[in-house]
């Protein structure tokens, strides 16, 4: 085991450099000062109140920009000294200043770094994604700096950059070009990651030994957290998190994290969101504005849905992909116990998601019940179904039972939905309230449906099943619990999956969804909530399907 010199000592910020050291990892200052001067001598910003201005490496660009050229190791193969690290994995929330800093590494290495036709390759999610940050910060920097201009060649239609002196290339792909997915396969060089939490495993995966017939290759990985906890960029922030404490052995790589503890709670927050915002953005103050920062918080903080998206992208805290869409404490804050009777006779519009084997059945009626401050407050009941043999199967995973003794849920007899059973509940229901319409999901509902419209004198329609129809209900639901214009009377079935509900994003729409990887999750309740308020909140004969997108609260 060697000793370790003072410079660095310096340089040691976890387990991991404590064990390098140990190994004969070293820290040159010079290696690592040459590619700072370098960028901030020869590259200039090109956008903004600093446009012109030279680009200064501050906070945490400097820190990583020295990390990842300043440690070095010795290599028997090329004997000589080398990069220690050949694969970084760096999360930061947005807003601090990724792209630029991303195409000042390509450029250093395309240019300065001393390797003969060296290839640089800026990857992302997608062409334009990759194409930005060449097109937008790479191309814009050499364009703006005499000495670079002179020795590159600019290739605007490829997007490619060809340093003349050295016959290397800067260019940019992406994961979601399937045409040349075999292609990548034989890529040579380094390679530049933007936002890692969403590029393909396996495209990641075919580029992932690029650079492996060369001394120092890089693979940089940049990107805020991110809400797919199965996806590629996650193993790699988990792996990092290993490596960086010591549990794992892996020289080589290096990670750098800004963010907010992972225990903070809401309430934590919200007493205090400039510490933590300091705490997850290293460019606070420079390029992370105070003001800005507590304005898009107060925006956030109305929504669940809205405030998990400002955790996950301005504190760096990862979020499950299946995140709650509704806050239990307002959900609970919602459950009145007014009496039955007061609803007889009155209009109310139902809807029904039924469950075949597997899934419970759920009925629900809502009741528009007055308004508060000039907004509607409507009132909800609910029915839930589940065959036995389900049931007993789950015993020790869900409530079931102690729900039944409750009087919370029916359990029917079989393996299969008691459909004749619940036709004659809703047909008992139709005789006390005045049932206006009943909507529902035409899945194992069809005949079960046209019965009740044909021989029981219900009016009935079929919700469909995507994102443009379920879109305006979601935002209303999801408003009348946060208001508090929403009455129900504490089902604990309807409590558990309203738990459970999330939102899926369809093309920047919602639906509402279950959480990834929990088997028996369950969310037909609150699904049959939202269709029967689309019903709800417009008054009848007028269609929500003939005008999709003008629902109003």
């Amino acid at each position: 085991m060697k000793a370790i010199d003072r410079e660095t000592k310096k340089w040691i910020r976890n387990a991991s450099d404590e064990k390098a050291a140990r190994n004969g990892c070293r820290f040159d200052p010079e290696r690592g000062q040459f590619v700072v001067e370098w960028i901030e001598k020869y590259l200039r910003l090109y956008e903004g109140e600093l446009a012109g201005d030279p680009m200064l490496l501050r906070d945490w660009q400097l820190e990583a920009t020295l990390c990842l050229f300043g440690w070095v190791r010795w290599s028997d193969r090329w004997n000589r000294m080398v990069r220690r690290y050949t694969k970084a994995s760096i999360w930061i929330p947005k807003k601090n200043g990724k792209s630029p800093t991303l195409a000042a590494w390509g450029l250093y290495l395309l240019c300065a770094d001393g390797e003969m036709g060296q290839k640089v390759y800026l990857c992302a999610k997608d062409g334009s994604q990759s194409r930005e940050i060449a097109g937008k910060h790479a191309i814009e920097m050499v364009q703006a700096s005499d000495e670079l201009l002179a020795e590159c060649e600019i290739n605007k239609s490829l997007m490619q950059i060809t340093h003349a002196p050295t016959r290397s290339i800067l260019k940019p792909i992406s994961s979601a070009d399937s045409k040349t997915q075999k292609a990548k396969e034989g890529l040579n060089g380094s390679i530049l990651v933007d936002e890692t939490h969403v590029v393909d495993r396996a495209f990641m995966n075919r580029v992932s030994r690029a650079g492996i017939s060369r001394s120092e290759p890089l693979q940089i990985e940049v990107s805020t957290a991110g809400d797919g906890l199965q996806g590629y960029g996650k193993s790699q922030y988990d792996w990092g998190k290993l490596v960086a404490a010591g549990e794992r052995d892996d020289e080589r790589f290096f990670h750098l994290a800004y963010e907010a503890p992972t225990e903070m709670t809401d309430a934590d927050l919200d007493a205090d969101p400039v510490k933590f915002g300091k705490l997850a953005n290293p460019a606070w103050g420079r390029i992370v504005d105070e003001r800005e920062f507590l304005d898009d918080y107060r925006r956030s903080k109305a929504s669940l849905n809205d405030l998990a998206e400002f955790k996950m992208y301005r504190l760096n805290i990862w979020l499950s992909a299946s995140r709650a869409a509704i806050r239990m404490e307002d959900w609970r804050a919602c459950s009145k116990s007014f009496d039955l009777a007061e609803l007889a006779g009155r209009d109310c519009y139902g809807a029904l998601d039924l469950g075949f084997k597997w899934d419970t059945s759920a009925f629900v009626l809502w009741f528009p019940w007055g308004e508060v401050d000039g907004e509607p407050l409507l009132r909800l009941l609910t029915w839930f179904w589940l065959p036995k043999e389900t049931a007993a199967t789950q015993r020790s995973q869900v409530r079931w039972h102690d729900w039944e003794r409750l009087g919370d849920i029916t359990l029917t007899e079989g393996d299969t939905s008691d459909f004749p059973l619940m036709r004659q509940c809703i047909k008992n229901i139709a005789a006390i309230y005045r049932l206006v319409k009943v909507v529902y999901d035409e899945r194992f509902a069809q005949v079960f449906a046209q019965q009740l419209q044909d021989e029981d004198g219900i009016t009935v329609e079929a919700f469909p099943q995507s994102a443009p129809f379920y879109n305006e209900p979601c935002e209303a639901f999801e408003q009348l619990i946060i208001d508090h214009r929403l009455e129900h009377r504490g089902n604990r079935v309807m409590d558990w999956q309203v738990g459970l509900l999330t939102w899926r994003d369809r093309g920047g729409l919602k639906m509402p969804s279950k959480p990834e990887g929990n088997t028996v999750a369950r969310i037909d309740g609150p699904a049959a909530a939202i269709m029967g308020l689309a019903s709800a909140l417009r008054p009848v004969p007028v269609s929500i399907y003939e005008t999709p997108g003008n629902l109003r609260l």
